[in-house]
């Protein structure tokens, strides 16, 4: 698998072009949905961001994550991975590299507008069903 430091300058060239680009992800801290292998497309930020777009960005560590925005305010956001209870505060527009438009699960891919999606956005911004994948997915 690819470190996203070698795919971090693909993705900047595909943005150039006005392309998307998909890679598969690794990690926990997305489950249920997202699961280790499962690949994203990702695109370049061209609208505004909303509470439950899921977004690749890149720490002051240099880390990149893919998780989740919680809340907005004003330029500044607050993201979580689904499988996670720790907020990561005060993320400015400038660290998000681009939001994912799909995710493919065994060959099939899933838009993030359908009905399913949907409904699976709604239920994880409660902290009770939060808590539940917790216990699920340890």
């Amino acid at each position: 698998m690819n470190k996203m430091e070698d795919l971090y300058p693909l993705i900047l060239d595909a943005f150039s072009k006005d392309l998307v680009f998909t890679f598969p992800i690794h990690g926990t801290s997305m489950l249920p949905l997202l699961r280790t292998n499962d690949l994203v497309t990702l695109k370049k930020i061209d609208r505004p961001l909303s509470i439950g777009d899921i977004v690749l960005f890149r720490r002051f560590d240099g880390s990149f994550v893919l998780h989740r925005i919680r809340y907005i305010k004003e330029d500044q956001y607050t993201i979580v991975g689904d499988h996670q209870r720790p907020l990561e505060k005060n993320v400015s527009k400038n660290q998000i590299i681009g939001y994912v438009i799909s995710y493919t699960k065994k060959d099939k891919v899933h838009n993030m507008k359908g009905l399913r999606y949907r409904i699976y956005k709604c239920l994880v911004k409660s902290s009770f069903i939060r808590g539940v994948f917790g216990r699920l997915y340890k």
